[in-house]
């Protein structure tokens, strides 16, 4: 305990049952390996995993982050979300610690924005006065907020994260700012049926946490990651990290995850890590519809055993990905909005469509387009059949063609909508979002 006794924070709360503060002291001195080394880094809510999902896979997250996790793995994959998603996590651990998490994250047509709020609570902690006389039970509990968004740059995208965070101990606290950034690189070739990714994270970088005269930094980290992503007909992904926290071996991380069946999904993984904790993780995803049960469990040695449930559900329109030569089709009809030819841009929005019904940014954009050109050819004032009945053909986009693309623009759109309530393939019955589409065999990535 020679670790603990000159920690001052925790000197100063010995008036308060002694089971109860050492476990809190080891617990909030993240960096400890086992208990047993030297480290002083603070705030155990920075390095509390999120997301049952990829606890199950031996916190192997940097490069498969693509879901509302992604605000503690890696902030770049919200960038990759193609559907919004809520979750809730709860964890009740060791003593009468217990964990909870709220997060929300929403695709954007070139990235993502995502919230999460964490409370970390230590329960109640037996108080006595110098004698050792009892005064009553007190509260131990840390939080943090985090605020995220990603950016999509072709096949890169990049992310940061902010985090504001307080611990508190009775009547005395703590706060600081902590910050993450990332970024993942998708390969846009086709390889077994799925592609791979590779990410790089910095996390919790910041002010750490002053508790009386002590300032104790947070448990700064670094990952490197690799995932190959639904693979074998969309149904393997497979992913690997190294990386290294503040005063703490440098370490890897293993994951697997196998859908049985579109519905059901095994999970597998390892944690390297020589913290308490380390070793062999496991857990199991059930979708159905647009919810997901979500369970991982984890061991933590003569701590006991931890269990992880979330709850998640996907809302909103899917957004998939484009291909290369889709966002570059989409570049040249938004250039072609602004230099005013609105005629070639619902002609480029149409091809779009054609390609990617899904994307639903092209169908508002083709509609927005073709009210322009109206708007341009013969003024606001006019009526459309009036319109289209005195439209002379100047080589762009005559009347029968302007009436063609607004009938595929609804016909697109209704088949979206039926697409979206269909039963979900194995593809949408993953977790993980859909990959970036890939070429088809024989074309040019």
């Amino acid at each position: 305990m020679n670790m603990f006794e000159n920690s001052y924070f925790c000197r100063f709360f010995r008036q308060f049952d002694l089971l109860s503060v050492v476990l809190f002291c080891r617990l909030s001195l993240l960096s400890i390996p086992a208990f047993g080394a030297a480290g002083t880094s603070g705030g155990l809510i920075l390095d509390t995993p999120v997301g049952a999902r990829a606890i199950a896979m031996g916190e192997a997250y940097t490069a498969q982050a693509d879901d509302a996790s992604s605000l503690y793995w890696n902030p770049a994959g919200l960038a990759l979300l193609n559907q919004s998603q809520a979750s809730f996590i709860y964890n009740q651990s060791f003593q009468s610690m217990s964990y909870q998490n709220g997060s929300v994250a929403t695709p954007l047509e070139n990235g993502g924005i995502g919230g999460s709020l964490s409370y970390l609570s230590f329960g109640q902690i037996n108080g006595f006065d110098t004698s050792r006389n009892p005064t009553g039970d007190v509260n131990a509990y840390s939080g943090v907020a985090t605020l995220g968004g990603g950016l999509l740059l072709g096949p890169f995208s990049l992310g940061l994260n902010v985090k504001p965070v307080r611990a508190q101990l009775a009547d005395v606290s703590a706060t600081g700012v902590a910050g993450d950034a990332g970024g993942i690189w998708t390969l846009q070739r086709e390889i077994y049926g799925g592609t791979l990714r590779f990410g790089a994270t910095v996390r919790n970088w910041g002010t750490g946490l002053k508790f009386i005269d002590q300032n104790d930094p947070f448990p700064l980290q670094w990952r490197l990651g690799a995932a190959a992503v639904q693979m074998m007909d969309k149904k393997l992904n497979v992913s690997v990290d190294v990386g290294q926290e503040r005063d703490v071996k440098a370490a890897g991380y293993f994951g697997v995850e196998y859908w049985i069946i579109p519905m059901i999904a095994l999970r597998a993984g390892y944690t390297g890590t020589d913290q308490q904790g380390n070793g062999a993780r496991a857990g199991l995803g059930l979708k159905i519809g647009d919810f997901s049960f979500d369970y991982a469990y984890s061991a933590y040695g003569d701590l006991g055993m931890s269990h992880r449930y979330e709850i998640s559900w996907r809302f909103g329109t899917i957004r998939p990905l484009l291909t290369p030569e889709e966002r570059a089709l989409l570049r040249r009809a938004k250039l072609a909005m602004a230099e005013g030819r609105y005629g070639e841009a619902t002609m480029l929005f149409n091809s779009l469509i054609e390609m990617e019904p899904r994307y639903r940014p092209a169908r508002k954009l083709i509609k927005t387009a073709m009210r322009d050109l109206e708007n341009q050819e013969n003024g606001e004032t006019m009526s459309r059949p009036t319109l289209l009945a005195n439209r002379e053909d100047d080589g762009a986009i005559d009347a029968k063609e302007l009436t063609q693309l607004l009938q595929l623009s609804e016909d697109t759109e209704k088949e979206a909508i039926a697409r979206a309530k269909s039963v979900p393939s194995a593809e949408e019955s993953t977790l993980a979002p859909l990959m970036p589409s890939v070429p088809a065999k024989g074309q040019n990535p």
